[in-house]
């Protein structure tokens, strides 16, 4: 059933129509359409400050497969007290350790208000900051065969690592699988054996090859907070970028020495 135009609208524009004065009808029209417009344009602004945070988490995973690709995947610290980004105290060295150096690339810059951690600073992100209740860094390694089967993942036994699981707030961990709302939305990472094996299928120069894989969960609270736009999607709302890059130190076979 049609909804009926109430009377007193029906009079109004009918009275405007016969008006002398067709200021009236036009101030009437743009306080119609105003609020529209208005909705519209700050719509606008929160996607594209949404699309900007998005690529610039893009950029970091890829920075941080970067770092990894040319390090040793095997060179772990078991004490977790050691684990630190930086930088050292002059005449003293930090303990590298794949996961956590990897993961050191999405922390703030040293003295960076966005530092939740002393251990967790001299990085890259000046643009977000890390929850430890909400946000993750998971990072896996895997070994590809010459018929492009993974044939090795790592970290055992797990075979991925989780930055929540390790971090300073102990109440939160395997933030990865759930949505920003807390509730769990997945059982494993985006890159497991049978991802990645799908994702180089038919490449013949990724035979026999080792690769890294970063991921970086974040939850991203709206600019803005509309209220039309928030009843639509959830605030804070999932950001999850990764990225997959060669690693030779995780080759099947050992490259060979040079004399």
């Amino acid at each position: 059933m049609m909804t009926q135009i109430p009377k007193p609208i029906i009079t109004l524009f009918k009275n405007l129509r016969r008006s002398k004065h067709p200021r009236a009808q036009s101030l009437l029209e743009l306080a119609l359409i105003l609020p529209v417009l208005l909705i519209m344009l700050l719509g606008l602004a929160e996607v594209a400050v949404f699309i900007g945070r998005y690529l610039d988490l893009l950029d970091l995973t890829r920075e941080a497969a970067r770092f990894a690709s040319v390090r040793d995947p095997f060179t772990v610290q078991t004490d977790h007290s050691l684990w630190d980004c930086g930088p050292a105290a002059p005449g003293t060295e930090i303990p590298f350790d794949f996961y956590y150096s990897t993961s050191c690339v999405f922390s703030p810059p040293r003295g960076s208000s966005l530092c939740y951690s002393p251990k967790f600073c001299n990085g890259l992100n000046s643009f977000v900051a890390y929850n430890p209740a909400t946000d993750d860094i998971v990072i896996s390694v895997y070994t590809v065969t010459n018929d492009l089967d993974v044939t090795n993942v790592w970290p055992a036994p797990k075979g991925y690592w989780a930055f929540s699981d390790y971090d300073s707030d102990t109440l939160h961990n395997a933030n990865w699988k759930k949505d920003c709302q807390g509730n769990e939305v997945r059982t494993t990472p985006y890159y497991n054996e049978a991802r990645v094996e799908d994702a180089l299928a038919g490449l013949a120069a990724v035979k026999n090859k080792g690769f890294v894989a970063v991921e970086y969960y974040f939850c991203y609270e709206q600019l803005l907070g509309l209220p039309i736009v928030t009843n639509l999607i959830p605030n804070p709302l999932r950001i999850h970028v990764y990225t997959l890059m060669p690693l030779p130190a995780a080759q099947p076979s050992p490259t060979p020495k040079t004399p």
